[in-house]
């Protein structure tokens, strides 16, 4: 079972991981480096600041998350049976650091990606007073594509790229929507796999 979970755990974090390698290796090919925010001559300090926002940003996803466990509305009932069954048949078992391994891989492969690759560069090459809009809508429906369970939870991806990606241009960092979709997916997973007050007893 424990070898299972860390086949589990390696697979997730090399898929997630590759994400960002291939973000930054076609961000180089193509010169545009995705890593906004991130360079070393940014004082820590400013990108401590931002991760932080990025943190207290994930506060509304997670009282979505609750909100959604606790009043299951048509197609949200079949979502939340569907996400609670297959994020337990990954990782049920699996230890709190290897649970914040899995998300913050998940938090910086896939912001490089879709923000720093797909959402900035789209907006540069475009231009004008369009090109953050069009790299926002592109980069967030590719998000919700990429996370299709069924079409409930494609939406509510999408919806949440379009958070990550506000995030990121308000910010101008990509540590904010880093920090807001790591410790976001952290939490999620816990609720999910660990006993809790605030979770329905059991999957309908």
């Amino acid at each position: 079972m424990h070898s299972n979970v860390a086949r589990t755990v390696w697979i997730a974090l090399l898929f997630e991981g590759g994400l960002g390698v291939a973000a930054l290796l076609v961000g180089w090919l193509v010169g545009h480096w995705p890593a906004i925010g991130m360079r070393q001559d940014i004082p820590a300090r400013e990108q401590l600041e931002a991760a932080g926002y990025g943190l207290l940003a994930g506060v509304p996803l997670l009282v979505a998350l609750l909100l959604i466990d606790r009043f299951p509305i048509g197609p949200l009932r079949r979502l939340r049976v569907a996400a609670q069954r297959i994020i337990r048949q990954m990782f049920a078992g699996a230890s709190y650091l290897q649970l914040a391994m899995v998300a913050v891989a998940a938090g910086v492969g896939e912001e490089l990606l879709f923000r720093g690759l797909i959402q900035e560069g789209l907006s540069r090459l475009i231009g004008g007073p369009f090109g953050p809009w069009i790299g926002l809508a592109v980069a967030s429906i590719a998000f919700g594509v990429c996370h299709w369970l069924n079409a409930t939870y494609a939406v509510l991806a999408i919806l949440a790229g379009v958070y990550f990606g506000l995030l990121f241009a308000l910010s101008g960092s990509l540590w904010t929507p880093i920090a807001a979709h790591a410790g976001y997916d952290f939490i999620a997973l816990i609720y999910v796999l660990r006993p809790n007050p605030w979770r329905r007893p059991s999957v309908e």
